[in-house]
């Protein structure tokens, strides 16, 4: 379906794709992907560098907003193997007391076009064990 979708566009080309949503539309572009740097926080914890306490310290606000305004991970925990979710978290100066807080695609439409560009955190989560790891970053752009 629509995951599938947006991951042959992401294959097509990795540095923007766009996101249509029912009355709207805006364009994630520019990704910063901490992907190398997950994987080394996973060989430090691994080769015990880093204690579990260090990798496995999501807040109860972050499993929360996972819960709630999140989606299914594509993949499992590293940790325990447990099923992870993925969580928007948007930036903005233009977003006022609205920064900083867990949105829906239907959510980040809506404030794209209330106030234009926005930075888009997007942050695996597990409920389970509490790894969290900012995977890649966003500017959500208004698109036509």
């Amino acid at each position: 379906g629509h995951l599938q979708l947006l991951d042959a566009f992401r294959r097509l080309n990795s540095t923007s794709f766009v996101v249509t949503i029912l009355n709207g539309m805006f364009a994630y572009r520019y990704e910063i992907s901490h992907e190398w740097a997950r994987r080394q926080t996973l060989r430090d914890f691994r080769a015990g560098r880093l204690l579990l306490s260090d990798v496995c310290d999501a807040d109860f606000l972050l499993r929360t907003a996972s819960e709630f305004h999140g989606s299914p991970a594509e993949r499992p925990c590293p940790i325990c193997g447990g099923e992870m979710r993925e969580v928007k978290w948007v930036y903005g100066d233009a977003l006022g007391r609205r920064a900083n807080t867990a949105r829906s695609e239907d959510e980040i439409d809506r404030l794209v076009a209330e106030v234009g560009s926005i930075t888009v955190h997007f942050v695996e989560v597990c409920p389970e064990c509490k790894w969290n790891y900012l995977c890649k970053a966003f500017t959500a752009c208004p698109v036509g």
